[in-house]
């Protein structure tokens, strides 16, 4: 009865497998507390279950608040991966960038250049973000409490932001004929690669985030 009950909550619930895991084993240990205390009341093992899991709460009933504590642990994860891939690229492409741009010969003109400080404030925003949504699914849960808006926010914020610094960083780019020349060189090439392919990471997450939430 017991495991049936828990086959049924897993498949409804959606989230890291892990957190998954340490929530339905604490409410394993709590479907077996309860048994064993029927049992000591005179139940048989099998009415126990049936009683500790009607005591526990319909699958309908319980799933929403284990649905938000996994969509608070996915969020997390999320705002975790936005901080760290995005902190490395735009410290790893301020490095890179001013350590060669003493030899481009192209000037850039005012627009280029408002883009340029946009993206960068935009970067800067982001990473501050990113570390204030870790601490609000963390820490910040005994004040804010567990609330799905916050998790479909920093998906969606997470998915819009790679969407924006793609499309800025592609401008970037193609608007400089140095810098396009120099971002298909050797080792260049790696880092811009792995530049487009790290967001992809932030993506899932944040559809895990939505879909969570």
């Amino acid at each position: 009865m017991i495991d049936e009950y828990l086959d049924e909550l897993r498949a409804t619930l959606r989230g890291p497998r892990g957190a998954k895991d340490d929530l339905l084993a604490e409410a394993r240990d709590s479907l077996v507390d309860a048994t064993y205390a029927y049992q000591e009341k005179g139940l048989d093992p099998a009415a126990a279950q049936r009683r500790a899991v009607a005591e526990f709460g319909t699958v309908r009933e319980v799933a929403p608040d284990y649905q938000a504590e996994l969509g608070l642990s996915q969020g997390r994860r999320t705002a975790l991966l936005v901080l760290l891939i995005h902190a490395a690229q735009y410290f790893g492409s301020e490095f890179i960038w001013r350590s060669q741009a003493y030899a481009w010969t192209w000037r850039p003109g005012l627009g280029y250049l408002l883009l340029a400080r946009v993206v960068d404030w935009a970067a800067i925003a982001t990473i501050i973000g990113a570390l204030l949504a870790v601490l609000a699914c963390g820490v910040g849960v005994r004040y804010l409490g567990v609330r799905r808006e916050l998790t479909r926010a920093i998906g969606l914020l997470a998915i819009a932001g790679c969407a924006f610094f793609a499309v800025a960083g592609l401008c970037l780019t193609l608007l400089n004929p140095d810098a396009r020349a120099y971002a298909l060189a050797s080792p260049i090439l790696l880092w811009t690669v792995a530049s487009g392919v790290l967001p992809l990471w932030i993506v899932l997450s944040a559809r895990r985030c939505l879909a969570a939430a």
